[in-house]
């Protein structure tokens, strides 16, 4: 699938990707009814996913180790989609607004101000009682801090797709784009910020001149190495930010690009990198990586060793967790060529990835239309 140019004012349609692409249908969502089980102690460590089946909409539990599902949540097809989790809380994206799921008392909280707003790459702080989320102001795009136990927003920022880097020291985010003009030409370019949680500092890392180019996310992943999902005409992948001392900056390093021999004669092959999921350590990340118009299999970079792993596997959703990478296939195909024409998936299965050895453990089958929650 070839990445497009999306207009500029609107919200990078891209960024949806990640949250539900393959069952968008179901954000004509209205009257939400919630229905809770407390997930029982034997799931430690659960792979959770949403899937929407027949009509309704359930997070699931499952155990890792035997396969066995728990119900986590369910409701009518009318209510929105779970996008984060953490411990006993649930992030939802609506119709109308962004609600908190409470799974230890089963009640729902409305997040105030939040009818423009996208949740994106974010979620939770780990230790404190924010959520993070942008949303529309007029024509620019804020980042909004929010205490859920306050019900108070105390932090806005300028900008949309932030990622708190996982030492939880830092965030980053796209910031709205400004015409420039210089030498009697005009341009439009896009700031990249840090802002750190400690000290409350907004610094500008760079600018970006778009173009015919769109930035679509930023991950930080070191204090000195930041990441940008860049998309053009013909591809969406990673690059390596190359300053962050606020310098306009050209993208011309490609994150452990895909391998290509040197004496091949053929033209370099672009792929897209989707789906990226890290590790709660920020050591290890994986991501679908497909060429135009092909399947896609699963790819693990580790940073500690920095070696990139190419699987043999066409899956997608990858989620970091346990040590291992977890991803959704369809068992008529998971083991097939990647370089296979896209077709879509008839039915999910949950596999682990023993990555270093390039082997699968096929875990328990999953109906319906399904995504892997971080």
């Amino acid at each position: 699938m070839q990445a497009k140019i999306i207009n500029k004012n609107k919200f990078p349609s891209l960024a949806a990707f990640r949250i539900f692409c393959s069952v968008l249908l179901i954000l004509l969502l209205q009257d939400p009814i919630f229905s809770v089980t407390p997930t029982p102690v034997a799931f430690m460590n659960p792979v959770y996913a949403v899937q929407e089946d027949k009509g309704i909409l359930r997070l699931i539990s499952v155990s890792s180790i035997n396969g066995k599902t728990g119900l986590v949540y369910t409701g009518t097809q009318e209510k929105g989609i779970p996008v984060f989790r953490k411990q006993n809380y649930i992030l939802f994206k609506t119709s109308k607004d962004l609600n908190l799921l409470n799974l230890t008392n089963s009640k729902v909280k409305t997040i105030k101000g939040t009818s423009d707003a996208f949740p994106g790459n974010t979620g939770f702080l780990k230790d404190k009682s924010v959520v993070i989320f942008s949303r529309k102001n007029s024509d620019r795009w804020e980042t909004v801090l929010y205490d859920y136990d306050r019900e108070k927003e105390i932090k806005s920022l300028p900008g949309y797709q932030p990622y708190v880097s996982p030492d939880q020291k830092n965030l980053v985010l796209i910031g709205n784009e400004v015409k420039y003009s210089e030498h009697g030409e005009e341009s439009l370019r896009v700031p990249i910020h840090k802002y750190s949680l400690e000290t409350s500092e907004l610094k500008t890392l760079a600018w970006v001149e778009t173009g015919k180019l769109q930035l679509t996310d930023v991950y930080m992943i070191s204090d000195d190495q930041v990441l940008v999902r860049v998309a053009t005409e013909n591809e969406n992948r990673l690059y390596k930010l190359p300053s962050t001392t606020g310098e306009l900056v050209k993208f011309t390093a490609p994150f452990y690009p895909f391998p290509v021999d040197p004496q091949s004669k053929l033209p370099k092959e672009n792929r897209e990198q989707v789906n990226i999921s890290f590790s709660p350590d920020g050591k290890v990340l994986s991501f679908t990586e497909r060429a135009d118009g092909k399947l896609g299999n699963i790819v693990v970079i580790d940073l500690r060793t920095k070696q990139r792993y190419d699987s043999s596997f066409v899956g997608c959703f990858p989620v970091v967790k346990n040590g291992s990478v977890y991803f959704l296939g369809d068992p008529e195909f998971v083991k097939q060529s990647k370089n296979q024409e896209y077709r879509p998936y008839n039915n999910y299965t949950l596999y682990e990835l023993d990555y270093k050895k390039d082997k699968i453990r096929s875990i328990t089958p999953i109906s319906g239309k399904v995504e892997l929650l971080e």
